[in-house]
């Protein structure tokens, strides 16, 4: 058995690693797809997808695992020997699992589900990945289907009502369709173009944020996020609500998103959003003030790598006619 202790560089967080088979590379085959299994029934349908994944042949799986593992992760690992498991030795967000599993996956295609999600074919085909290496998007994401195999809407589509943003959930309905950001974290990435826009910001708690922050810093950094109706993914339990309440990830979505300004060829944190962000934070002068500038320091860093911003993205996205 390898159970090896690591932190991730990248993203700070320490793991074990339990199980899987030592490789003196860190390639895979080229087409080769890696899958991150994303904890959320515990045992229920974890051991189900597994034995699913392990019978269609795929070489590298990682199963991320919380600080407090509901089953015996060594003995799984002697029953799924081709499987790493990640445990985590503090709570993280699930954006930041989705980082250290993609930055630990040894494949150019990194698979993405939770536990209680199924493909609806064995296996993803070499047609299917080759479309999607084709189409070279950030990520791809799939028709997701309901316990009654029924598409559900998880195409978000950002648009402006009364100057108010609002996310418009459609129906993947045609190919290639854009879709701000992936559905319940779901879908194919490319993991050299994950990595090189620094993944899901790990200091936004709040799901929903998280995904809109990571969704419009892909578009504004010129990459899409497409959907592919013959990926498919079923849930076998219940759908997730999303809780889309401005909190403290709110904050933070505003300032590194809706605050910056494209001049052309940068993009800029104005000095005059300060005191709409610490309006909006309910924070006191010198809190806004710090974070302020730390965001500011971030844009700067990064500022010739914005294509456009939020209100260009919004303003320039395409809504099929048929969805109203």
């Amino acid at each position: 058995m390898n159970t090896t202790p690591t932190t991730s560089e990248k993203w700070s967080t320490s793991y074990t690693v339990v199980g899987g088979k030592t490789l003196g590379s860190k390639g895979c085959m080229p087409g080769e797809l890696s899958v991150v299994v994303l904890g959320r029934s515990g045992k229920i349908f974890r051991r189900e997808l597994l034995v699913a994944l392990d019978k269609a042949g795929v070489s590298d799986i990682i199963s991320m695992e919380g600080t407090s593992a509901s089953y015996d992760v060594e003995q799984m690992s002697i029953t799924f020997p081709r499987v790493r498991f990640l445990i985590l030795h503090k709570e993280v967000s699930t954006g930041e699992q989705v980082n250290i599993g993609i930055s630990e996956a040894r494949g150019d295609n990194v698979l993405v589900l939770k536990d209680d999600m199924r493909i609806t074919t064995t296996l993803i085909s070499s047609r299917l990945m080759e479309k999607i290496i084709t189409a070279g998007s950030l990520c791809t994401v799939p028709v997701l289907l309901n316990q009654k195999i029924e598409s559900i809407p998880s195409i978000q589509a950002p648009a402006f009502f009364r100057k108010n943003l609002k996310v418009m959930q459609l129906l993947p309905r045609t190919d290639g369709i854009e879709s701000l950001f992936p559905f319940d974290y779901a879908g194919i990435y490319n993991r050299e173009k994950f990595l090189g826009i620094y993944g899901y910001d790990g200091t936004l708690l709040n799901p929903y944020w998280q995904k809109m922050d990571f969704g419009f810093r892909a578009h504004m950094w010129g990459e899409r996020i497409t959907c592919l109706t013959s990926f498919k993914l079923t849930y076998l339990g219940d759908i997730p609500a999303e809780d889309a309440t401005p909190d403290e990830s709110y904050k933070f979505f505003f300032l590194k998103n809706l605050s910056i300004r494209f001049t052309g060829d940068s993009g800029v944190l104005p000095s005059a959003r300060f005191l709409s962000f610490m309006f909006k934070a309910g924070a006191g002068f010198l809190r806004a003030l710090r974070d302020f500038n730390m965001v500011r320091k971030w844009v700067e860093a990064n500022a010739f790598r914005f294509q456009s911003d939020a209100r260009s993205v919004t303003e320039l996205w395409e809504i099929p006619h048929h969805e109203g």
